[in-house]
């Protein structure tokens, strides 16, 4: 009996202990209810959030649209505008009698050096570019270093043979220096392929190299006196014009369509030296069009003309 009684309080214990258990899960599961509950309305929230945000970008990106829209209406009215402006301003002159500027008449003198100017530019063109000259330059280095480590590649296989046989057969300096003597070979041999691949190329680029330095040699004459020739006609221009500005002439319509009809106060020096290479690019290649300044797009035949053409107009556009 005694055994029983025993055995039925450690299990009236043990129920005891099973009801506390069974509380504190109770307990726990209320307390993960509420917390899951609390986040399902933050997951709630945040999805509220993200929807009212992509409905913003969408109201972003329609308000830029309008926005680059009416910023491009604007600027074809403001360019129509001052078109207008231009118009008026030539009328005006015109009728208080003010003189024309002729920024395209040239003597004698300036023709002969707009023709020593292009043989120069010329000469010029004969040579190698930049990118082609550096392009050679680098073959030529990377296989000089390729033949000055194959020349110390051989030096290490010649060292490394006689350290092998200097060394006992059968013993481990044998073994490593029958090892290194390979290593040393399999790098001889991997340096003299390179070398073989590499010639073709080298010879290639030394040859054109040479020639450059020939050629260059040879129209260097004609390149100094084109570049005397430029500045001289660069000068003449920019002081023809400094005149026409300062004597408040009235400028060509091919100059005011570009350029304006006065320089602008800031950045004046800057406007000078586009409005000078717009006179020395149609002096150079005799435009003579009253409305186009730059006249028509050079062909890629004349690859100096038309990059010159190309750096013009870029100027162009900020005036």
């Amino acid at each position: 009996m005694e055994d029983v009684d025993r055995q039925l309080r450690d299990t009236d214990r043990h129920m005891r202990d099973l009801d506390s258990r069974l509380d504190d899960l109770e307990t726990d599961h209320q307390t993960l209810s509420r917390k899951f509950g609390y986040t399902e309305d933050l997951d709630y929230e945040l999805r509220d959030i993200r929807e009212d945000i992509s409905g913003c970008d969408d109201k972003i990106d329609k308000l830029e649209e309008e926005l680059d829209d009416r910023i491009g209406s604007t600027e074809q009215d403001i360019k129509r505008l001052m078109q207008h402006v231009r118009l008026l301003e030539g009328q005006i002159k015109v009728a208080q009698g003010v003189p024309a500027a002729d920024l395209d008449t040239v003597t004698k003198d300036q023709q002969a050096l707009a023709r020593t100017m292009e043989r120069g530019w010329n000469a010029r063109n004969l040579l190698l570019s930049d990118h082609d000259r550096r392009t050679h330059q680098v073959r030529v280095r990377h296989h000089q270093d390729t033949a000055a480590k194959h020349r110390a590649a051989r030096t290490a296989v010649v060292q490394a043979v006689g350290a092998f046989t200097e060394s006992r057969y059968g013993t481990s300096d044998h073994s490593e220096a029958a090892s290194h003597l390979r290593t040393r070979i399999a790098d001889e041999t991997r340096l003299r392929q390179d070398l073989v691949r590499q010639a073709p190329a080298a010879e290639e680029s030394a040859k054109a190299l040479a020639d450059d330095a020939s050629t260059r040699a040879d129209q260097q004459p004609a390149m100094a006196a084109g570049e005397r020739a430029e500045k001289r006609l660069t000068l003449a221009l920019r002081s023809r014009l400094t005149d026409a500005v300062s004597s408040r002439s009235l400028l060509p319509a091919w100059f005011v369509t570009v350029l304006g009809a006065a320089p602008p106060a800031r950045h004046t020096d800057q406007w000078l030296e586009t409005a000078t290479g717009v006179l020395l690019y149609r002096l150079t290649y005799k435009i003579t069009d009253q409305v186009v300044a730059l006249g028509p797009k050079p062909s890629d035949i004349d690859r100096y003309r038309r990059s010159w053409h190309e750096q013009l107009s870029k100027g162009l556009r900020r005036w």
